[in-house]
């Protein structure tokens, strides 16, 4: 599939109305970030490329036999597909959302698990050039409404992100369906996936991503073991 690039003015975005604008140093887990979806972009097109002819086999054998389940969700897969790429490099579009929506270093973790749920999960959905800015706007913001008490509404996310408001509103429906609605994230995954790209930062004594989100990220059995010692310190006070 040939695929366009986007112009650049697609991304312009003022800060205020008077055309200032505050900079904000960017997160180190940005760069983390950005280093690992570029590994796993090229890894995942490179076994697309390698696996094409096996998957248009695959496709003609199916046919018919699809269920309407299988068929909605692969629609709900192609609509992040865009066939378009990113001018600009993983960074830069990610630092946007730190830039210009005040995005925190907790909102980029969950959105890592989120993409890594889909990717383990029956859609299979993988980040690939032709769906990052999709795939990355939408996680983000789910992720942000997920975490922070506070966020900009869909329209602002989607000016940040390059795409219209109708178009992000239409793939977060896409989004939840593809995650089951499933968004809640354990305080042990969460911990895991912290250490997980702590481990790819090579900066002397290393950095930790910051562990304390807005909002409680708690399992159902973390909350059922901790009962007790509520009860026992409620009891003793």
């Amino acid at each position: 599939m040939a695929s366009a690039e986007l112009p650049s003015d697609m991304f312009a975005f003022p800060c205020r109305d008077d055309g200032t604008s505050t900079e904000l140093s960017p997160p180190v887990v940005i760069s983390v970030l950005a280093s690992i979806l570029e590994r796993h972009i090229a890894l995942n097109e490179r076994a697309l490329a390698a696996g094409s002819r096996e998957a248009a086999g695959d496709a003609n054998e199916a046919g018919d036999n699809d269920s309407a389940a299988v068929t909605v969700t692969r629609r709900r897969v192609r609509a992040f597909d865009s066939g378009t790429v990113l001018d600009m490099s993983l960074h830069a579009f990610l630092e946007r959302f730190s830039r210009y929506a005040h995005v925190s270093p907790q909102v980029y973790v969950v959105a890592y698990a989120y993409l890594d749920r889909l990717r383990r999960g029956d859609a299979g959905v993988r980040v690939v050039r032709a769906n990052a800015q999709r795939l990355l706007t939408t996680a983000i913001l789910v992720a942000s409404k997920f975490v922070e008490d506070r966020n900009y509404k869909n329209s602002y996310f989607a000016a940040v992100g390059g795409l219209s408001a109708a178009e992000l509103s239409a793939l977060e429906l896409d989004f939840l369906f593809l995650m089951q609605f499933r968004l809640n994230v354990c305080a042990s995954v969460f911990q895991s996936y912290c250490c997980h790209l702590e481990r790819e930062v090579n900066y002397g004594g290393g950095y930790r991503v910051e562990r304390r989100p807005e909002k409680a990220i708690v399992c159902a059995g973390e909350a059922r073991a901790q009962e007790p010692q509520h009860r026992q310190a409620a009891a003793a006070q």
